[in-house]
């Protein structure tokens, strides 16, 4: 990530005009992310938010000194965590010794007890250690929120729910901790997108019937499918249909997209014939988000 920056300093050092970078930008040539440090402007484009974010965290962090680790959510950015809604645009880090937090255009500091086996290095950079960011991420946020980043460190081992709790344990004090206590009891390492859970988090709050994830349907004999949500008692089948396994090319695994469709068809219609089911409920991320269409969705099939 850090190749991708264009230094002024390193710039001016090889005989270049200074002067060039900042007409390069207003120019819509280059991106500034600091001061005096750019990306060009076709790379930032192709970067997801979350590399972008990466991308300011390489430019801001290695001027701040000695003792400060990037933290919160610019560490789960370096780390491939998914984040519910737009990444920040400062970059957050906790300074050792700082009496108080300090927030200016480009960097939140945090100030908050840190431990020297709750960071690592990422990348070049010190880093807070993903089970302490992300419950220091979740406590300002909602269950939906929270469910996305810990769901995520969970299936991927970047933490185990000890772990979690560990922190809780250590830094229980700290402001939105009963809300981090909630996020890390709901969380399932079981999810397997952040629209997975996000409508599990909606079924939650709306007090439906709790499902089985990634249900194994049948429970016995030839296999037909894992659903990602199931209600034996009603039998109805929940899947979350993202648009990436019909966009990204790894997914498809040489597929085309029409294949993907028919292959998907052919899986509901076996699964519909299974004993037991008697519907396939399937949405996407519009309704997950609205929470309402989803509901009216289950309702209508009669999950309670």
């Amino acid at each position: 990530m850090s190749g991708l920056l264009i230094l002024r300093q390193e710039v001016v050092a090889d005989g270049g005009d200074s002067s060039t970078l900042e007409r390069d930008a207003r120019r819509g040539r280059i991106v500034r992310l600091t001061a005096g440090a750019y990306v060009r402007a076709d790379e930032w484009a192709a970067l997801t938010r979350a590399e972008q974010h990466g991308a300011r965290v390489h430019a801001v962090v290695p001027r701040l000194g000695p003792d400060t680790f990037v933290s919160h959510e610019s560490a789960l950015a370096l780390q491939g965590f998914p984040l519910l809604g737009e990444w920040p645009t400062r970059v957050h880090v906790v300074s050792r010794g700082r009496p108080r937090t300090k927030v200016s255009s480009t960097v939140h500091r945090h100030a908050v007890a840190l431990r020297n086996d709750e960071t690592s290095v990422v990348q070049g950079l010190p880093v807070v250690l993903p089970r302490r960011a992300a419950v220091d991420v979740v406590r300002r946020r909602d269950l939906r929120g929270g469910a996305v980043v810990l769901d995520h460190g969970l299936a991927v081992g970047a933490f185990s729910r000890g772990d979690l709790e560990g922190v809780l344990a250590e830094h229980g004090r700290a402001q939105g901790s009963r809300r981090a206590a909630a996020s890390v009891a709901f969380a399932d390492g079981r999810a397997e997108s952040p629209g997975e859970s996000i409508s599990r988090a909606a079924m939650h709050s709306a007090g439906l019937t709790r499902p089985e994830l990634q249900a194994r349907l049948p429970a016995e004999g030839s296999l037909v499918g894992f659903v990602d949500f199931w209600w034996p008692c009603c039998g109805v089948i929940g899947e979350f249909d993202g648009e990436v396994k019909y966009r990204d090319a790894a997914m498809r695994a040489g597929r085309t997209a029409e294949q993907v469709v028919v292959e998907e068809k052919l899986r509901e219609d076996a699964l519909r014939a299974l004993p037991g089911v008697r519907t396939v409920v399937r949405w996407g991320w519009a309704e997950a988000l609205a929470v309402e269409p989803l509901l009216r969705k289950l309702a209508r099939a009669g999950v309670c």
